[in-house]
């Protein structure tokens, strides 16, 4: 199971006292700390321990709030200002969530799941963009960007 990963490997952070890794595991910790946190908010909201699916949900969303930071620190978003001390522990943090979550589909699997559910709802045109996204979001949790699935649904509902 996933959160058996995170907890050892916590824990081998944690007996890991070699001082040119000291920073470094620091932040492994910090991030392994904030996933163990996000799941334990999930115990607490829903009253249950989340299976391997629902662990890929916190672990995907924790990934997208790492990602909006770094696209602050490089100046991406509004602000403009590029802070690359933040910017590298921003990536560093998604590398070290991105070995916990499963293999990430790439854009033409996507667009095969795409227009399966296309075709099985009938869309025709961008109005019917919920619809498809309602049957793809089960099939993708955790294992795709759900920025690029909606991008995609977009692209193949917008007629050219």
């Amino acid at each position: 199971m996933i959160l058996d990963l995170i907890n050892a490997d916590v824990v081998a952070t944690m007996k890991d006292r070699e001082p040119a890794r000291k920073e470094e595991n620091q932040l492994k910790l910090l991030t392994l700390r904030t996933l163990l946190s996000e799941v334990k908010s999930f115990k607490v909201n829903n009253r249950k321990d989340p299976d391997d699916s629902e662990l890929g949900s916190i672990l995907a969303k924790s990934l997208k709030q790492f990602r909006e930071t770094l696209d602050n620190a490089t100046g991406k978003n509004s602000a403009g200002v590029v802070r690359e001390d933040i910017a590298a522990q921003e990536r560093a943090k998604i590398a070290i969530v991105e070995k916990y979550l499963p293999k990430q589909m790439d854009k033409s699997e996507i667009e095969i799941l795409v227009a399966a559910a296309i075709a099985q709802a009938g869309a025709k045109g961008p109005k019917d963009m919920g619809a498809v996204m309602a049957i793809i979001r089960p099939q993708t949790q955790g294992k795709a960007d759900g920025k690029l699935v909606s991008e995609i649904v977009k692209s193949k509902l917008t007629p050219a």
